[in-house]
């Protein structure tokens, strides 16, 4: 007769080790690494300097004198008439304007709800960046960017009551085929900005980019399938 066969000891090692899952494994975060914080940090304070350099730079030479804006008349009637200064011809100039609202003119007179909004923008990026990939460089910067042109206008706000703006692109050159824009406005581009909304207009671009680069992608075979 066949001896009984014995029971495997349970202590005996499995004969496969267990696969471990690479999204499983904690990855650093940008909060944990000195140089992350510091590439974000050196962006962001020299967007932000660079935008308020300029914004001074600008309020008190364009216009001949320095124009000294009141928070209780934060409307560009403030500024005196005064020739732009051609930065590229028929490119870039400046010109001085204030803007009590947001992008485009929007919401003019909600002061307080934009420096509201604002505030928590300020919270917010810096959250995201903390506990971003410590390897999303390209994230970082454009969250600095962010940053930078939220304080940038945030500041204005505070301190103004009014965005300071100056930037005209392409002065002089008039929309074809005798076209406007509302308000009958036929320049090329009517809006005049400051640094703090192209690097907002950057950041944000930036991020939708390498948002939609890291987004997972169905795989080729379901999407010919539907």
């Amino acid at each position: 007769m066949d001896p009984t066969p014995k029971a495997p000891p349970t202590d005996a090692p499995p004969k496969h080790a267990p696969r471990i899952n690479p999204r499983d494994t904690p990855r650093p975060s940008a909060g944990c690494r000195p140089v992350c914080i510091a590439i974000f940090l050196l962006v962001a304070l020299g967007v932000l300097a660079a935008d308020l350099g300029l914004k001074t730079y600008a309020f008190n030479h364009v216009a001949g004198a320095p124009v000294i804006l009141d928070p209780s008349t934060p409307q560009s009637a403030t500024i005196p008439f005064h020739d732009p200064t051609v930065l590229i011809p028929h490119v870039l100039s400046l010109r001085l304007t204030t803007n009590t609202g947001a992008i485009f003119g929007m919401g003019k007179g909600s002061r307080w709800i934009f420096i509201a909004v604002s505030v928590i923008a300020v919270g917010f990026i810096g959250r995201v960046f903390w506990r971003s990939p410590a390897k999303a460089v390209t994230l970082h910067i454009a969250l600095a960017l962010i940053l930078a042109g939220a304080l940038g206008n945030l500041y204005d706000r505070v301190r103004f009551a009014a965005v300071r703006d100056m930037l005209h692109l392409f002065p002089g050159v008039e929309l074809p085929f005798g076209l406007s824009w509302p308000g009958d406005a036929r320049g090329l581009y009517p809006w005049i900005f400051n640094l703090a909304d192209v690097a907002l207009l950057f950041g944000v671009l930036t991020v939708v980019w390498v948002t939609w680069k890291h987004a997972p992608h169905p795989p080729a075979s379901q999407t010919n399938h539907d």
